[in-house]
């Protein structure tokens, strides 16, 4: 059962299976019990009801022994008169087999003739005391069973003798055996002493005393001795091996009592058919309600499907047109719309991630490029200023020289004059080169110019790429955050499901799905994160980088266009001196008397080409300088360009 929908079936169907049962066990042990009520009261009802027909039939009997006992010819007493009487009252009362008259002496007489001596007998006994009596079964004279009816004869109050009435037991079995009760179900009557009176089984009539008998159980035994206590009730006992159920009612006047008796399964076909119709109607709810449960959970389970497949997709690589067509008003539509536009978020993120790397990777080519310019016009810079301290060099070499001139003035003119001609021919060439070196600075700072705007070009790229990751990080956050409440409601969905108990159990099941899901979309998150903090950090390096670059650039431009100025001004000076040593070779005779002059002008002319050779010197450390870090800036771009190359191949894993 690797499915929700499978689990949440069968979950439903043993529930539903467990609570049908013990509704149905219920309702078997209710029916079992109101059907073997009623069909046991109905027998316990039969047999009362048959036990006092009988004894109404009796009481017929003696209620017309009765009026026969008042009639003038028993009341005289007298044995002659009342022997053609009783003949004549036979005639008309045809259920007595015979009638007759018991003195007081226990002499009697019947419609027969016949004369006998009952004084013995229990039911004279019981009449003589004033009341009717009903015997047990005899054997009559001519054989037959019978039993014997007797009511006193009073006259005057006082009792003069018996009037007695034999009934063949025939007629007593004919309604006894008339008692049916279920399919094989049967009636049969017990004597007091447990001899059986009347029984289907003829051959048991009369014959077999149960409460004698060696074959008979304690519990058959049992429940016979409260027969002839003239008890009434149910019992049940297995009689030779088949269990049995009895109701049994004492007969009126008698001591008998009357039995209805039915084999116990007789009694159980009636809850057994309602087992198999309980059984038959639990099996059609349960089909009927797998069916309903298998919709349902289906149904149910659909929007989870089309998550789990919407989920493997952006797993794939693939969150091009994801739509999940879910309008349910719960957790699982909820979460489908969230994460449908979590994936609509992931999309745009893609595709503007896509964008920025492309921007990246043409920015840090163009940065590479102007890095590399600047790099050649940063090495050409270096090779000027060396040949400006060169120059430099050459003319603080001539100053000095034209020191030892000056010193040497005293020697003669004419050695002045030649070393005059030969400071004018350097001074030409030393504002020759001083022009060159001015127009080298400043092309050098056009250069620096140029690379200030490309180094500001590319801040304002790097720099808009940070913003960019940032918020692409806000955007991961605000996934990793729905992610997060979407793991929080399937951990309350769960403890809610365990509060309910075995009917949440389908679905803390699906609870617990949800919340697996929600933890992959936050670990997704999780990663994109890591991936947007490397990307911003290295943007931040580049950021720092780009200013120390725009840094240098600018130190760099300030010592060019400070060399420039000191190139200048040494093209002013070197003018300068031209002039005045060509005042020296148009004035020889002057400069006896100007010596003086002459020295402080060289050691000036000699201070500042100390001053400018220094200068210069410093201006190619700084060139040198500039190139490093236009070095440094390439590097740098190229890097930045191969994260923007690895960003772009892992953003084409995506198709949007």
């Amino acid at each position: 059962m690797k499915s929700i929908q499978t689990k949440l079936t069968v979950t439903i169907l043993i529930i539903f299976l467990i609570a049908m049962s013990v509704l149905g066990g219920l309702n078997y042990w209710k029916a079992r019990t109101i059907v073997t009520g009623e069909i046991t009261s109905s027998m316990e009802k039969l047999a009362e009801n048959s036990a006092l027909s009988i004894g109404d039939w009796l009481d017929k009997g003696i209620f017309h022994l009765e009026g026969i006992a008042k009639a003038p010819a028993v009341q005289s007493g007298n044995l002659e008169e009342m022997a053609p009487f009783f003949v004549q009252v036979k005639k008309n009362m045809v259920k007595f087999a015979t009638i007759g008259y018991v003195a007081q002496n226990g002499q009697a007489i019947d419609a027969k003739g016949f004369r006998l001596n009952f004084g013995s007998k229990t039911w004279f006994q019981e009449a003589m005391q004033g009341k009717a009596s009903v015997s047990d079964p005899v054997l009559s004279p001519s054989g037959d069973l019978e039993i014997v009816l007797a009511v006193p004869i009073k006259v005057e109050g006082k009792i003069n003798g018996v009037l007695f009435g034999a009934i063949s037991i025939a007629d007593i079995n004919q309604k006894v055996l008339e008692i049916k009760a279920g399919e094989t179900g049967y009636g049969f009557m017990v004597q007091e002493n447990g001899l059986l009176i009347v029984h289907q089984n003829k051959e048991m009539a009369m014959k077999i005393n149960v409460l004698e008998s060696k074959e008979a159980s304690s519990a058959i035994k049992a429940t016979y001795e409260r027969m002839v206590k003239g008890e009434k009730g149910l019992a049940q006992y297995d009689d030779k091996g088949i269990a049995t159920t009895v109701a049994y009612a004492p007969v009126p006047r008698t001591g008998w009592s009357l039995v209805v008796k039915v084999p116990t399964a007789e009694v159980s076909k009636e809850v057994a058919s309602l087992t198999v119709i309980s059984l038959v109607t639990i099996i059609v709810v349960l089909v009927l309600a797998g069916l309903l449960i298998a919709w349902y959970a289906r149904s149910m389970t659909k929007p989870l499907r089309e998550l789990e497949m919407a989920a493997n997709r952006i797993a794939d690589g693939d969150i091009s047109n994801i739509t999940l067509d879910s309008n349910a008003d719960d957790e699982i539509g909820r979460l489908s719309h969230s994460f449908e536009q979590m994936a609509g978020n992931l999309r745009d993120l893609i595709q503007k991630i896509s964008g920025a790397t492309e921007q990246v990777a043409a920015s840090s080519q163009e940065l590479t490029a102007s890095s590399e310019q600047s790099a050649q016009a940063a090495s050409q810079i270096a090779t000027s200023i060396t040949n400006v301290a060169s120059g430099a060099s050459e003319q603080l070499a001539a100053a000095n020289d034209t020191t030892a001139i000056v010193e040497q003035i005293s020697a003669g003119i004419q050695q002045i004059a030649a070393n005059a001609n030969q400071v004018a021919a350097h001074s030409a060439q030393a504002a020759e080169k001083a022009k060159d070196g001015d127009k080298a600075v400043e092309k050098a700072v056009n250069q620096m110019g140029q690379i200030e705007e490309t180094v500001n070009a590319s801040s304002q790229v790097v720099s808009k790429l940070g913003e960019r990751s940032k918020e692409i990080g806000q955007i991961v956050d605000t996934i990793s955050g729905i992610a997060g409440q979407t793991n929080l409601l399937a951990l309350n969905a769960a403890i809610e499901a365990a509060r309910a108990g075995e009917q949440g159990r389908g679905f803390a099941v699906v609870a617990e799905e949800v919340r697996k899901l929600a933890e992959q979309s936050q670990e997704a998150a999780k990663k994109i994160a890591e991936l947007i903090g490397e990307i911003q950090e290295d943007t931040d390096r580049a950021v720092v980088a780009m200013d120390n670059g725009t840094r240098e650039v600018k130190t760099g431009a300030e010592v060019v266009n400070t060399a420039g100025a000191a190139f200048r001004e040494i093209a002013g000076l070197v003018t300068g001196v031209s002039g005045q040593v060509k005042e020296i070779s148009a004035a020889m005779q002057q400069m006896a008397s100007g010596s003086q002059h002459i020295v402080d002008s060289v050691k000036r002319i000699d201070d500042l080409g100390k001053k400018s050779a220094g200068e210069a010197q410093g201006v190619s450390a700084a060139a040198e300088e500039q190139l490093a870090s236009m070095e440094e800036i390439a590097s740098s771009s190229q890097a930045l360009a191969k994260l923007a190359e690895d960003l772009q191949v892992a953003v084409s894993k995506f198709q949007v």
